[in-house]
């Protein structure tokens, strides 16, 4: 049965020595499975393959409650479907290379089973999950593709009425740091911290506020603290854009980075600024 709609699922990765050698041993299947999409996949489905993009590589952090440490995915088809996934331990590392950010892959034969109901958070998300075993193969679209590199956009080129799901990487000078995260709490009772950096560039005489979130509202805001001594240059991965009475803001999400020594001509024309 096909569904035609936008749907997220979740992934979860387990023996991941079992899925380093598959990785390594492309010739078992080389690839010839009949292409799907990930809307198309069931329990009953056992042969075939996806084509995806990894449109969100989470930080890994450790769980609240029991300290494990994991790393969510989301991966997404050519019609826009959706589907989640998490690595847990060890193989964050064993997976680091496997999936990058914004690398896009084939993967066949994995596994499909229902998901633990718990993991359901609208009605648009799939019923199952992805498990990786012996027979997965994982494979990029284009093996001779080079590193993926932040695509730094000026401040001024940010629409401000975008797709949801946009992101965007920013460079700029740094001129102001909150000193110490703020905590809030949702309406579903969580606390949850956020930090307040204002940064300019070149392209604006407004400066930009971007909110970031949680793991990144700690240690990672620390080397910009300077930002009153001396002259910060700072790189911002896959922030989201935010709109609110206040204007028009950008915030962390869970693929942001910091790039504390950016490359490239913006980086590089903030520096002699």
């Amino acid at each position: 049965m096909f569904f035609f709609m936008q749907v997220v699922a979740f992934v979860t990765f387990y023996n991941h020595q079992s899925a380093v050698l598959a990785l390594q041993d492309l010739d078992i299947c080389n690839m010839k499975h009949e292409r799907v999409f990930l809307d198309e996949l069931s329990p009953i489905t056992k042969s075939y393959k996806v084509k995806v993009k990894v449109i969100e590589k989470g930080r890994a952090k450790p769980s609240p409650k029991k300290g494990i440490l994991y790393q969510h995915l989301v991966l997404q088809d050519d019609k826009k479907n959706k589907m989640r996934g998490a690595l847990f331990g060890d193989q964050i590392e064993a997976y680091k290379d496997a999936f990058v950010h914004k690398g896009e892959y084939e993967i066949a034969d994995a596994p499909i089973r229902h998901a633990d109901p718990q993991w359901k958070k609208s009605e648009e998300e799939l019923d199952f999950q992805m498990t990786f075993g012996r027979q997965t193969v994982i494979q990029p679209v284009n093996v001779e593709a080079g590193p993926i590199l932040p695509d730094y956009q000026s401040i001024a080129s940010i629409p401000r009425a975008g797709d949801p799901g946009d992101r965007y990487d920013i460079v700029g000078v740094v001129l102001y740091v909150e000193d110490q995260p703020r905590s809030i709490t949702t309406a579903q009772d969580r606390q949850v911290f956020v930090r307040e950096i204002v940064i300019t560039d070149h392209s604006s005489q407004q400066p930009l506020v971007i909110s970031v979130w949680n793991d990144l509202a700690g240690a990672d805001c620390d080397p910009l603290s300077c930002w009153g001594e001396k002259f910060v240059v700072v790189g911002f991965t896959s922030l989201r854009a935010t709109s609110h009475k206040g204007g028009f803001s950008l915030a962390s999400s869970m693929s942001t980075m910091f790039i504390h020594d950016p490359e490239g001509h913006r980086a590089d024309a903030l520096k002699e600024w």
